[in-house]
């Protein structure tokens, strides 16, 4: 009797959960057969990511990028987490983690759907021209050129890839501190291979129908558009350039006093807290970012919504060092953090033109910005007091100027100057190119490396970590990406050349500390605009001229050579 009650007092209970569960199912099968709606935009401007547009074709591509751009931002997360606050203990779930989200990333952005719904909307587009604004143009190329890019592409390459680059920066980082070639000689050997398979997976046909070479295929990645002779020529031009150059400013360096090393104590945590200061009168928002240490090499990453700048933990012995670090991660933030995130978020047109332009953005703010005179007046009297270091010649302003400024011909290239930096990425495209193709074998690379230092420097490291260690970017597989700084350095150049027509007394500005007409200048003319433009397009419509060596020579000589 007692059993028929709880039966029944049960069956009150769970009826009527087991009915709207069922409702619940019925309405769930029928909502995975929908493809997927914008969501709602409740008293606002509906942003263009949702826009319905004329074309249905164009609007299913629209919600398939903003889930694949929705996976990339979780990956970024991720990627950041690995690097500064993931336990140990977490480290082989989170690479299965990583490499799984780029393969399935890979797979929804090569889907044969992606290009059907691609080709119908060109048809779209063609017939019906007044429905489609630039934004709306722009954003279709880009999604043509993302999947041309990856549908050639096993889906398991790619999953192997993201694995080996994070197992890569934990090998970097142990060869490194260990001096253990090795040990890095056997991962290179496997990233190489990879990027080998990859390369000749994404190789394109030209009008001429000769196939290109596998570099500039992984090229591409990081410099959309980029043509290997054009590369070639630039890199021609201004390797005439500063060999003329470099030997007449080491002589008129040679007859001034030389500069005071640092030397003494900076507290870590006094570091951190001048270089987020720094970020701030940037203008990097830090309620949509931050800025963190690690034992890995410096990154910048993440989304314009969560802006992760990584640097390397400071040294007590040098605060310019990690400030150095985070003036050029502050320019890749204030970049990612500038793209059109409210209008396009997720979206192939509102993101970023590439490692050059990013680099450009970087070394502007580091190497042209952070090293002029007024920059370290400004920030002279406040190291003093931070650091408790009052009236030491060492932190006044000229002499961090002249140590931020000294050309030398050194090993590394974090620490190079801005002039012979161009030599450390000459030497490292020229080997990257022959690990490629196969003409360099690894087991040869630090002989190879040897004497190209030999004989562009003058030196030879006397270890693997000065020499062909250094750099976390082959072991991480990006193969492609050094001739980016380059051509980042010499647009940022002729950026800086064009700003100056625009923003007046920017001197006295820095000096004062008041970047915000330099960051705005900035914002509107490149970061706001996402990949509207093409690249060779934006720099020729923001400076007046196609990109060229004159701008980066004509700065060396002003800093360098010019007495004021």
């Amino acid at each position: 009797m007692i059993k028929n009650f709880i039966d029944t007092l049960l069956s009150w209970v769970t009826n009527p959960f087991k009915k709207a569960l069922k409702t619940f199912n019925v309405k769930r099968k029928k909502d995975l057969l929908k493809l997927p709606a914008p969501e709602p935009v409740v008293d606002q401007e509906v942003p263009k990511q949702y826009e319905k547009h004329a074309c249905p074709n164009y609007m299913n591509l629209k919600m398939s990028f903003r889930d694949i751009g929705r996976m990339n931002a979780i990956i970024e997360a991720l990627g950041r987490d690995f690097l500064t606050a993931m336990p140990e203990g977490a480290y082989i779930s989170r690479l299965g983690q990583i490499s799984f989200l780029y393969r399935r990333m890979h797979e929804d952005l090569a889907n044969e759907s992606v290009a059907e719904n691609i080709e119908l909307a060109h048809q779209h587009q063609q017939k019906n021209p007044d429905k489609w604004d630039e934004w709306d143009d722009a954003n279709l190329f880009e999604m043509e050129t993302m999947y041309r890019h990856h549908c050639q592409v096993d889906a398991e390459l790619m999953e192997r890839r993201a694995k080996l680059a994070y197992e890569g920066r934990r090998q970097h980082r142990e060869v490194f501190r260990n001096n253990d070639w090795e040990s890095a000689k056997g991962f290179l050997q496997k990233t190489i291979d990879l990027q080998r398979e990859i390369a000749e997976s994404k190789c394109l046909v030209d009008n001429e129908h000769a196939t290109e070479a596998p570099y500039q295929a992984l090229m591409r990645e990081y410099i959309p558009g980029a043509r290997l002779e054009e590369v070639d020529e630039l890199f021609g031009q201004l390797d005439k350039r500063i060999d003329k150059l470099l030997p007449q400013i080491i002589e008129k360096q040679s007859l001034a006093d030389k500069p005071e090393p640092l030397g003494g104590v900076y507290e870590s945590q006094l570091q951190l807290w001048l270089n987020k200061s720094l970020l701030k009168i940037l203008g990097f928002d830090f309620n949509r970012g931050g800025l963190y240490e690690t034992g890995h090499n410096p990154v910048e990453g993440g989304t314009p919504d969560d802006t992760r700048l990584v640097i390397k933990t400071s040294e007590t012995h040098n605060f310019l060092d990690s400030m150095k670090s985070t003036l050029h991660e502050g320019g890749h933030g204030l970049y990612i953090q500038g793209l059109p995130r409210t209008q396009w978020r997720y979206q192939p047109v509102g993101q970023d033109l590439g490692a050059a332009v990013h680099e450009s953005q970087a070394l502007l703010v580091e190497m042209i910005l952070g090293r002029m005179p007024e920059f370290f007046e400004y920030i002279s009297p406040r190291a003093e007091g931070l650091f408790q270091k009052f009236g030491d010649p060492k932190i006044s302003a000229q002499n961090l100027y002249n140590l931020k400024t000294q050309v030398e011909k050194g090993l590394d290239r974090k620490k190079a100057d801005e002039v012979s930096y161009f030599y450390h990425i000459q030497l490292r495209m020229k080997l990257e190119r022959q690990l490629i193709s196969g003409k360099l074998k690894v087991k040869d690379l630090p002989d190879a490396w040897n004497a190209e230092m030999k004989a562009k420097f003058g030196v030879e490291p006397k270890t693997y970590s000065d020499g062909c260690l250094q750099d976390v970017h082959w072991f991480v597989g990006k193969f492609g990406y050094f001739p980016s700084y380059t051509m980042g350095q010499v647009m940022a150049a002729q950026i800086f050349q064009a700003m100056k027509r625009d923003v007046q007394n920017i001197p006295e500005l820095v000096q004062t500390g008041n970047f915000a007409p330099v960051t705005s200048w900035l914002n509107e003319k490149i970061h706001a605009k996402g990949r509207l433009q093409r690249t060779d397009i934006l720099i020729e419509e923001v400076t007046g001229s196609k990109l060229s060596s004159d701008a980066l020579i004509s700065h060396f000589e002003d800093r360098y050579l010019i007495v004021a």
